[in-house]
């Protein structure tokens, strides 16, 4: 039986400054067996995470629920309705949002969960990879999420407080796994916009049309750009202008080219042209970018006499 040598256990953790500026803190973890006919929720949780099967629960953070053996049902947000819950379900509790759930009584099940905060998760649910509409997942890399949860729980129950860090980049690991694509047409989407990334990131330096990229691809441009912006947030021409303007920082950062130079090596047709969209981009000219605090180039110590 998978986890075996797992003993029911949970963990909650103060927040941390270093995980808060890796983007991600994991402020609580546990696994818990729960036998048929058993009482459900436990009430040795703290208050604020406790919750009536009447009444349900808000919580202020993301909880990634894994539901290895059993079955129960959910309900996640007033208006979606109940859930059945099999054994290799994963579900996600959003920050904000009412929910409840239990296992069968007749049956029971074994749940692992965490529990996370910060940016990382923040930027997945903006960008639309995760959605408080579809918080169940049924995947076929079940393997790789069992895998992360054997980590997390032997970290956890060795030091919690001590391994926070790990633990909350195992809290992204997850969050990688399931902000994935999700079925055969996701795959395909996914694979389209990336594969257009990486032509738009090494053409960055020219000014290829757009529809010649959809050309190469033997795609809709119509469908291609629609497709690039749901999925990225921006106009392919956009990310274009970010790579060059990217490759810009590091010339200016790296090198001593004169900026009439690094804007006719990215592709501008004049220094001015370069100038005036860095400023309205950047915020400021190249000339004061080079010249901020801290970035100047030192010349080579000389050699000891």
């Amino acid at each position: 039986m998978p986890y075996a040598d797992v003993d029911n256990y949970f963990s909650y953790i103060p927040e941390s400054r270093l995980c808060h500026a890796l983007g991600c803190t994991l402020q609580s973890v546990g696994f818990t067996r729960v036998g048929k006919n058993t009482p459900y929720p436990a009430r040795t949780h703290p208050e604020d995470h406790l919750f009536d099967r009447q009444k349900g629960r808000i919580l202020q953070a993301y909880q990634i629920v894994y539901i290895s053996e059993g079955r129960g049902r959910a309900e996640l947000g007033r208006q979606e309705g109940i859930k059945d819950i099999p054994a290799g379900s994963v579900f996600i509790l959003f920050p904000n949002v009412w929910h409840r759930y239990a296992p069968e009584l007749s049956v029971g099940w074994t749940e692992h969960w965490v529990e996370c905060k910060g940016t990382a998760f923040d930027m997945a649910l903006n960008a639309g990879l995760l959605d408080p509409r579809r918080p169940i997942f049924r995947r076929p890399d079940i393997p790789a999420i069992e895998a992360s949860f054997a980590e997390i729980h032997a970290l956890a129950s060795e030091d919690a407080v001590g391994n926070q860090a790990v633990l909350s980049m195992l809290g992204l690991k997850l969050l990688a796994i399931l902000a994935g694509p999700r079925n055969a047409a996701e795959t395909s989407t996914n694979r389209l916009v990336n594969t257009v990334r990486m032509m738009l990131l090494e053409s960055c330096t020219d000014n290829r049309p757009m529809e010649n990229i959809a050309e190469a691809l033997n795609v809709s441009y119509s469908n291609l750009r629609r497709t690039f912006r749901v999925h990225t947030g921006m106009s392919m021409k956009e990310y274009q202008t970010e790579m060059r303007l990217l490759k810009a920082k590091d010339l200016l950062d790296n090198t001593d080219l004169p900026i009439k130079a690094i804007g006719g090596q990215l592709g501008y047709s004049s220094a001015f042209h370069f100038s005036n969209q860095f400023r309205k981009i950047v915020g400021c000219p190249p000339t004061d970018w080079r010249a901020r605090p801290g970035v100047g180039r030192e010349e080579s110590p000389s050699t000891p006499e």
